[in-house]
């Protein structure tokens, strides 16, 4: 597990120092001839299944789970995470510390700030009409997710609206609508709320700017982790 660059699937792309690039892994996929390379920070960690399109710029300290999908003119800050099986459909912009946990979709002209998390499952429209335009359809574009906004598993997040500072968007909301800074909002379709004290911080940096994950190769102390204490040794000892 040591930078893997100069694999053949790899010749198109400049991986940065400290990489770690497993197997079956492809950065810089030349999906048009005349395309450019891929680059990819210092620091990170690209797992099994990982494929990069050429024309991608990815920050340091940059990891992916198994299997997810980088296309085309994505670029990113540093310390930012895409996990398992998600797919980011290029033409995005990620800010510093943008974390996207597994099975994620974003679709392509979607904009994140700073310091955002994206819980499981959640998805993001660029259209809301497709295939249903009278006459040339507009050019999709997809959502703006301001800094220190949290964004809770399995939510739906609708075209071009945009997610202002410091909001929560709790787990399962539809946002069909624009959202002001420092709310919450919950519910289907999603309703607005003044964000509550206890939730109106900025995002928890040791979450955005984590340097390894929690199963990372070169993370000490990653073999001491184990069950809950409180934890029995077998179901039925409850």
């Amino acid at each position: 597990m040591t930078n893997d660059a100069s694999r053949p699937q790899n010749s198109n792309a400049t991986i940065g120092e400290g990489t770690i690039v497993e197997s079956n892994v492809t950065v810089g996929l030349k999906y048009h001839p005349d395309c450019g390379p891929a680059r990819v920070g210092k620091h990170g960690i690209l797992r099994q299944g990982t494929v990069i399109y050429g024309d991608v710029e990815l920050g340091d300290y940059f990891q992916t789970g198994h299997h997810a999908i980088i296309r085309a003119k994505v670029r990113t800050g540093d310390y930012c995470t895409v996990c398992n099986r998600s797919t980011l459909e290029g033409l995005i912009r990620l800010g510093t510390g943008v974390r996207i946990m597994s099975h994620v979709y974003i679709p392509s002209r979607t904009w994140a700030g700073d310091h955002v998390f994206i819980g499981p499952g959640v998805i993001f429209l660029n259209d809301r009409y497709p295939g249903r335009w009278e006459g040339a359809a507009p050019t999709p574009r997809g959502a703006t997710i301001e800094d220190d906004v949290m964004i809770g598993g399995g939510s739906t997040i609708l075209p071009e609206v945009t997610i202002g500072r410091r909001s929560f968007i709790a787990a399962g909301a539809v946002v069909t609508k624009s959202v002001p800074p420092r709310s919450l909002v919950k519910g289907c379709p999603g309703r607005v709320e003044p964000l509550p004290r206890e939730l109106d911080r900025a995002m928890d940096r040791t979450l955005a700017l984590q340097p390894a994950d929690f199963w990372h190769p070169e993370l000490p102390g990653v073999m001491d982790q184990d069950w809950p204490k409180d934890w029995p040794e077998r179901w039925d000892d409850r």
